[in-house]
């Protein structure tokens, strides 16, 4: 038995516990809590504006809503990270799924936005232990390649899962509005609720962190951010993930206001690109190395990205605006699976901390990001985004290769 963090990463041959019986629902397990931060915060975007006026409020408390939702997201994924790890992954999850689903069903009685924004804060907290334990999870059963097939479907729902949230809850807006998208919600976190108590624990008590008080958390910490390899793995994860909000959160002004597209029209462009970044994410799975997939997906955003960004910023043609978007985001998909094996490689002794640290950088990333294109003349503000975040991850990349291979997924 291991006694601390220190020693647990010291070990060099983890155990893991027993697959699954079925691994197709075991990836359609993990698919969906991979996916509660945008069934959070994405699906109910296009119900604002009609909030707004349920509640009397501003666009900006009303938009305090979202912003709440990820401060408990990130709230969650560091208490929720260390707390599997020292009590075992399925009590954890069960505890912040019973959380979720209070909290949407008491949002749902809502009288004023105030009484609404601190249920969006238990609401984030609760999904925030999905979130952190479908990257977790996956790393107690798998390691390799095998790890690598289903960080594949993670990066694809983690990439996909924001692009196509709005374009669902748009389409179900006008046929049931905010409150019947949050019952929706509320039926997805009770299904999983239930699905979670019927799946064995991945983290027996022998391989549990052996926690007594607030320092042997810290130190469990302390241990993965000063380990160079995991960090610059997992910002090149976080900085793929601001490519995106970059991209998220200018496209519905570009598509509708610049190129005129109808809702419905930006609906089908955004889902059609958002297919792309799952073609990436099986494209890594091609690469022997994973190491050299990654890498290669930073390469090819930057490229893309800097292309996309002189299009942006001389408003060209919207032909050439997707052209060059596909590729960008299919890059980016070729990140998120292959940085989060990576990263979940390096960090498995510890992996419910190891994905709090992956989650907390990675909205740390999206949450400066996503208002920066919004500063000024946002054609410029989007194009200098696209190049300054792309250009982060190719020096990160650079980093990346000169590191020695520990593992299989990064030798050469």
């Amino acid at each position: 038995m291991v006694n601390s963090s220190v020693n647990k990463s010291d070990s060099p041959t983890p155990e893991l516990s027993s697959a699954p019986r079925s691994y197709a629902m075991f990836v359609v397990f993990i698919a969906i809590i991979g996916a509660f931060s945008s069934l959070v915060n994405d699906m109910y975007l296009p119900t604002i504006p009609s909030m707004m006026k349920e509640f009397h409020t501003t666009p900006s408390m009303t938009q305090m809503g979202i912003s709440m939702a990820m401060l408990g997201m990130g709230l969650g994924s560091v208490l929720w990270g260390s707390a599997s790890d020292r009590y075992g992954r399925k009590p954890t999850l069960i505890i912040s799924l019973i959380i979720f689903v209070l909290s949407t069903v008491v949002s749902l009685f809502s009288a004023n936005i105030t009484f609404f924004i601190i249920c969006r804060l238990f609401q984030g907290l609760g999904a925030g232990g999905a979130m952190v334990l479908s990257t977790s999870i996956p790393a107690d059963v798998y390691m390799g390649r095998q790890l690598a097939k289903l960080m594949a479907i993670v990066g694809v729902v983690n990439g996909v899962a924001p692009a196509l949230g709005p374009v669902l809850g748009g389409f179900m807006s006008d046929l049931i509005g905010w409150k019947g998208i949050f019952v929706v919600l509320l039926v997805i976190g009770l299904v999983m609720t239930v699905w979670t108590t019927r799946y064995r624990e991945t983290l027996p008590p022998q391989r549990r962190l052996q926690a007594h008080s607030i320092s042997d958390y810290v130190a469990a910490y302390k241990t993965l951010f000063t380990n160079g390899r995991f960090m610059i793995y997992v910002t090149i994860k976080a900085v793929a993930i601001g490519l995106l909000y970059a991209y998220i959160s200018s496209a519905p002004f570009i598509l509708q206001s610049h190129y005129g597209f109808s809702a419905l029209a930006f609906g089908l462009i955004f889902g059609g690109n958002a297919l792309a970044m799952s073609v990436g994410s099986t494209l890594a799975l091609k690469f022997k190395v994973m190491k050299q997939g990654m890498v290669v997906g930073c390469i090819g955003m930057f490229v893309f990205a800097v292309a996309e960004a002189f299009v942006i910023w001389n408003q060209s043609a919207f032909l050439w605006y997707e052209i060059f978007a596909v590729p960008m985001l299919l890059f980016s998909g070729m990140i998120f699976s292959s940085a989060n094996t990576l990263s979940m490689e390096v960090g498995r002794s510890e992996a419910g901390t190891a994905s709090a640290i992956l989650s907390v950088v990675k909205y740390v990333f999206a949450a400066i990001v996503s208002p920066l294109v919004g500063l000024g003349n946002m054609f410029h503000s989007t194009a200098i985004a696209y190049v300054a975040v792309t250009l982060i991850a190719l020096f990160l990349a650079w980093k990346a290769s000169r590191l020695t291979a520990l593992t299989d997924m990064e030798r050469n």
